[in-house]
């Protein structure tokens, strides 16, 4: 009886006491393993459980807001995504006396473009398209007529 006495307040003790390892939790607009997103929406990156660390720092795996925004070593930053493509987004938190812990989100942005067609009234693009059709027709025309003098068929 005495062991397992034992035994218990060992494990209730590993249960209850803090666990930086275990608490770093990362989200994107309220997700925490994948996220899906139009083009141009905002996305929230939130990271929980890094107050003992000694810094963290955002990777998002190429630049995803323009220039330079690759990296970013704020515990809650906004971005839009323009880009069509998946983002493997990863945060790494050091510790002093204890091993990095690095946690990955995954963010799929899809891109539908909306094609409008537009009518052209160009009179410069009429009249060229016109006279390359008068210029091929006046050569067609030059050369049967030589094949027909020469009395030359296929």
């Amino acid at each position: 009886m005495e062991k397992s006495k034992f035994s218990l307040a060992i494990l209730a003790i590993l249960l209850l006491s803090p666990n930086s390892v275990g608490e770093v939790q990362i989200t994107a607009n309220g997700e925490s393993n994948i996220l899906f997103v139009d083009s141009g929406q905002k996305i929230t990156f939130n990271v929980t459980g890094t107050e003992n660390s000694t810094s963290v720092l955002w990777d998002f795996g190429r630049n995803i807001n323009g220039p330079d925004t690759r990296y970013s070593n704020l515990s809650e930053i906004e971005h839009t995504a323009h880009a069509s493509g998946r983002y493997n987004v990863t945060l790494t938190a050091t510790y002093e006396n204890e091993d990095n812990i690095v946690k990955e989100i995954i963010i799929i942005v899809s891109f539908e473009e909306t094609f409008e067609e537009e009518i052209v009234h160009s009179e410069a693009l009429f009249i060229s398209i016109a006279a390359t059709e008068i210029i091929m027709s006046l050569g067609l025309g030059y050369w049967t007529s030589l094949i027909r003098k020469e009395k030359v068929y296929l």
